[in-house]
């Protein structure tokens, strides 16, 4: 016995299957920053414990700090404000 709907339906579902090999994933456009480099910042997290970072260069949600001049071997300190419930700027007047 010969199915005549099976042709067309495989065909049907290697065109779905070639479709979505080849698409690519959406992604959302990340938000600019309102912070620039040079800027002193204080980032807060959960728990109430805020860190205070002058910006020295900025790569997608990341802020690398100046390091601390008390702490030797100067690590590079990085921020990830992705993981920050709030930052403010520094006041200027500091």
């Amino acid at each position: 016995m010969r199915h005549s709907w099976s042709v067309p339906v495989l065909l049907a579902l290697a065109a779905l299957a070639g479709y979505a090999a080849g698409s690519r994933p959406v992604q959302a456009q990340s938000q600019p920053l309102l912070i620039n480099v040079g800027e002193k910042v204080v980032v807060f997290y959960g728990t109430g414990t805020g860190r205070s970072c002058r910006v020295l260069a900025i790569q997608g949600t990341f802020l690398r700090c100046e390091p601390d001049p008390l702490v030797q071997p100067k690590p590079e300190a990085w921020i990830n404000l992705a993981t920050a419930h709030e930052f403010r700027r520094a006041d200027s007047r500091q």
